[in-house]
């Protein structure tokens, strides 16, 4: 469909659509929404593909979507918003206001600590719990409860946890007495004007203007039911237009329109770094806020949510000191959505996504050095092809060799990626452009070939 609002260049326009068109087509995406958006209002709306294969029927800027994690942002709304009112103390410790996690060995979990999945509680994939057939059929809280007890307590660390935000979100109902889901629909929905927006399952079927969900098996795809029932943490139903609103909250400091419902010292902590770093290759800090991940990115910070939930999943990110967001929703699994949001942002702030996002380097590298290589009169050949999490599989037949490299300069040509082996001997792989034929030079501890593009 056409996009609509445009007060994006038509350049960037182009850059956009090319980088969602091509996300689309590499993941076998049907459909996805894109809204862009600053503290005024929407700049950019477009859907891609189609909301529905069988229909054709196409994805639109208001195409509901299940955004899976994207929920735990508005539980953190609502968190903060006792916090707020006085209510609750972030410092204050669960036990307080609930009996879940009482048990967990080491000191009592604060509300602080959940918000920032920093408790030390490892992750009990509580969402999948229909999928786990142990025959004991746990509720919600027995699975949390169950898993209490491999809680980490001799490290401080980033460990995201979604049994936490279940247990937030039963917070919020022990604090203020009304269900989660009126308490969101009644203080943030509404305020925001978020009409669409529900926890109601339902709503995918009832609707003009809903996702048909996709898995993905042996290549082929599939239409699957979205089951609910991932509540606080991940039960949240939205089009990205929506989402562009809870993005312009934050952009604004707690208020859109003219409506605040959150105070701008809170937006501030919600955006802030409240846990430790992921470990990072290039030390940059990537961690989390309350409800939000939390990043360094074009010199300031990236403040976003992935969400994924098996039949679709989306993203929402902005940088707040450029005024810029953006919302992306789509009908199936889709790996590379982070690094498309981050790639969209990059273009919005006059930057090459590819230049911009690390993870578009490393894939655009891979692109450039895959396929097969040989020696000198073909005595040896290497296989090289894309494996999991940005690494390259390097395969030499006439040695039984095979193994997994990682990306280790990916800004420009020549590109070379490594492994650290057994023997504590790094393998590495540099790939030289040269001007007749790529070269590859093959480093197996003391054994070097050098081969070219086959």
């Amino acid at each position: 469909m056409a996009p609509d609002q445009n007060a994006v260049s038509a350049s960037t326009r182009t850059e956009i659509e090319a980088l969602v068109e091509e996300w689309m087509e590499s993941e076998s995406i049907p459909g996805a929404s894109v809204v862009v958006a600053d503290r005024d209002g929407i700049r950019y709306a477009n859907g891609f593909g189609v909301r529905d294969v069988e229909s054709e029927a196409p994805a639109t800027p208001d195409t509901l979507y299940a955004v899976a994690s994207l929920t735990k942002s508005v539980t953190a709304i609502a968190v903060l918003q006792l916090v707020e009112r006085g209510d609750i103390d972030l410092e204050d410790e669960l036990r307080e206001y609930v009996a879940v996690l009482n048990e967990a060995p080491g000191p009592p979990i604060t509300v602080r600590e959940l918000l920032a999945h920093s408790s030390g509680m490892p992750q009990d994939f509580v969402a999948r719990r229909p999928a786990i057939d142990d025959g004991r059929n746990l509720d919600l809280f027995e699975h949390v409860d169950g898993a209490a007890d491999r809680r980490l307590v001799d490290d401080d660390r980033y460990m995201y946890y979604n049994g936490g935000y279940f247990v937030l979100g039963e917070l919020v109902e022990a604090v203020d007495g009304r269900p989660y889901e009126e308490y969101v629909r009644t203080e943030i929905f509404e305020p925001l004007g978020m009409t669409r927006s529900t926890y109601d399952p339902d709503a995918l079927a009832r609707a003009d203007d809903a996702m048909t969900g996709y898995t993905r098996a042996d290549g082929e795809l599939s239409p699957d039911a979205y089951d609910g029932g991932a509540g606080p943490a991940g039960g949240l139903i939205s089009p990205a237009r929506e989402l562009a609103t809870v993005l312009r909250c934050v952009l604004n400091d707690g208020t859109v329109d003219g409506t605040r419902i959150l105070e701008p010292d809170l937006v501030e902590a919600m955006c802030g770094r409240q846990s430790p770093s992921l470990p990072t290759v290039d030390g940059t800090y990537r961690g989390y806020g309350y409800g939000w991940e939390v990043r360094d990115f074009l010199d300031e910070t990236l403040v976003s949510h992935l969400g994924g939930i098996g039949v679709s999943g989306a993203y929402m990110g902005c940088l707040r000191e450029h005024d810029v967001a953006v919302a992306l929703a789509f009908n199936t699994h889709g790996p590379s959505v982070t690094a498309v949001g981050a790639g969209i942002l990059a273009a919005l702030c006059g930057e090459r996504p590819e230049d911009a996002v690390r993870a578009l380097r490393v894939r655009e590298a891979i692109d450039a050095v895959a396929g097969t290589y040989e020696s000198y009169r073909g005595a040896l050949t290497a296989t090289v092809e894309p494996a999991a999490a940005g690494t390259i599989r390097i395969r030499v037949p006439e040695r039984d060799v095979a193994f997994t490299a990682s990306p280790d300069a990916v800004e420009r040509s020549p590109y070379s990626f490594s492994a650290g082996t057994g023997s504590g001997v790094r393998w590495t792989a540099e790939f030289r452009d040269r001007e007749t034929e790529p070269q590859l030079i093959l480093s197996m501890g003391k054994w070097t070939a050098v081969l070219t593009d086959r």
